[in-house]
């Protein structure tokens, strides 16, 4: 019986021992994953207007909130400022048909805010949060699975399938070449002074070509 008691103790003070060693380590590594020092007083006031308009009950950041709007995690990232700048601005002009996000009538200094807040949140060490898009399977070769999980669709249509913001891109092969295209993937803006296109040049150089290869090849 003492025996018994004496391994329970000891097993638990081990158990106790690794929780906080491994409470302690994420704590220390939690700085670094958040780049909590870059939380300026512009990134509050987004998350402030964040909360004040409600964003949560339709957009998911940092998995919490609804699923009636897109992920927000990654938008940065995948957007872009110039893009969200104008989209912040006037939504219905972004996506001119179907739902629609209301036009809240932003300031240039609520939409910077909100912009800045979206950064900082999209350069979170998330541990790859949010998942590959709905329909979009992970196992999907070549450029299509890639043109998906970026949401190319959401302004670009191919074979009546996306958004009608940007060019049709079902016969773009037949009309631009592929390192026309890969400019254009990189720096769209090289092309269209005023493009609202964000640069993807972020992308790993393997999936820049698998996306190329495939818009290319749609004659």
């Amino acid at each position: 019986m003492h025996a018994t008691r004496t391994a329970l103790v000891t097993a638990t003070l081990i158990s106790a021992i690794i929780f906080l060693g491994m409470t302690a380590d994420s704590l220390r590594k939690m700085r670094a994953r958040t780049h909590s020092d870059q939380i300026s007083a512009e990134v509050i006031e987004g998350k402030r207007l964040w909360q004040h308009y409600d964003c949560n009950d339709c957009h998911t950041i940092l998995g919490i909130g609804g699923y009636y709007a897109p992920d927000v995690t990654k938008s940065y990232s995948i957007r872009g400022e110039a893009w969200l700048r104008q989209f912040l601005k006037d939504p219905a002009k972004m996506y001119p048909a179907g739902r629609q996000m209301p036009n809240f009538r932003l300031e240039d200094s609520q939409v910077g805010a909100l912009v800045a807040y979206l950064k900082w949140v999209s350069e979170i060490d998330t541990n790859g949060w949010p998942p590959a898009p709905q329909g979009v399977a992970r196992e999907e070769p070549g450029g299509h699975r890639i043109f998906l999980a970026q949401h190319c669709n959401t302004c670009h249509a191919i074979e009546g399938s996306g958004g009608t913001l940007a060019p049709d891109l079902t016969h773009i092969g037949s009309q631009k070449s592929k390192d026309w295209i890969l400019d254009q993937i990189n720096n769209p803006r090289g092309h269209k002074a005023d493009s609202i296109m964000p640069s993807f040049a972020q992308l790993p150089e393997t999936e820049k070509q698998e996306l190329a290869d495939y818009l290319a090849g749609l004659k």
